[in-house]
């Protein structure tokens, strides 16, 4: 009996060494994604744009598309967390203006991403007293990323394409840790300056596991799933604070699902003859 209790325990421990352990191995180097190097992008002359429109748009990755976003291996929340808080941080910003006078320190992010609840315990003589703990979220919290991006109609190239500007990690604000007082960005950081994170931190890839993805090839393959939130204006406002859309959620989708079909219009007509 004790011989097959210990033969039945050696096999659990097997198998979960096994399940915890078989990502870890194979058959051949993987080495790609770490060698890799960030590719510049192109110089674009102001005289060679022709057509030029600023959005923002939300990734949500509960969405079936974006669910590789949160591999636990490699989840995108923990990667940009960490290139702004690791020991090589990149800058990080406040606000999506991205200007230096508006850098945000490590400390200050550890704080918005924090609470302080107010509890109540008992001393050793049976007394009550009210005493105040902070407590952290966690990033897997994060299941939102705001990008801000600019379509580019190049001249001299003849093409329409996007450049991804900045992102950002949106987490929902708490009061006392139950009330919810709506969504706010963590910290603004460049992508230009996130890249040469992105380009040696993989993301799975449900089809080929052979044709391996960087997160920079994700975004600039653009493989996520979105929707616009966002376009420059003159009061430089989200689209739910229009007074046409302000009770009204879908309405606000709506339009950005317009704004983005305005955009491919706009790339067919520099094509049609």
């Amino acid at each position: 009996m004790k011989s097959t209790l210990a033969l039945i325990v050696t096999m659990g421990l097997t198998s979960n060494l096994f399940a915890q352990y078989s990502l870890e191995v194979w058959p051949y180097d993987k080495p790609a994604v770490k060698q890799r190097e960030v590719i510049p992008k192109r110089y674009t002359r102001e005289a060679s744009v022709r057509y030029h429109k600023r959005v923002h748009r939300i990734i949500d990755v509960r969405e079936k598309k974006n669910l590789p976003m949160q591999w636990p291996k490699s989840s995108f929340a923990e990667v940009l967390y960490n290139a702004v808080m690791g020991p090589d941080p990149i800058p990080a910003y406040h606000s999506d203006s991205l200007d230096y006078g508006s850098t945000i320190s490590r400390s200050q992010i550890t704080d918005k991403f924090s609470y302080i609840e107010h509890i109540e315990l008992e001393d050793s003589f049976g007394y009550a007293y009210d005493t105040s703990i902070v407590i952290s979220m966690d990033m897997e919290d994060i299941k939102k990323f705001r990008i801000m991006e600019d379509w580019i109609f190049d001249h001299n190239y003849s093409d329409f394409r996007p450049h991804i500007i900045a992102i950002a990690p949106l987490f929902e604000q708490n009061v006392a840790g139950c009330i919810s007082i709506g969504e706010s960005s963590l910290f603004w950081v460049k992508m230009e300056d996130l890249r040469r994170t992105l380009v040696h931190r993989e993301v799975f890839n449900p089809f080929n596991q052979a044709a391996r993805l960087s997160y920079d090839d994700w975004f600039t393959m653009r493989l996520f799933s979105s929707y616009v939130i966002k376009e420059s204006n003159f009061w430089n406002t989200d689209l739910k604070y229009y007074e046409e859309h302000e009770d009204n959620p879908m309405s606000a989708l709506l339009e950005g699902e317009a704004i983005e079909n305005n955009l491919f219009i706009v790339e067919h007509d520099l094509w049609e003859y």
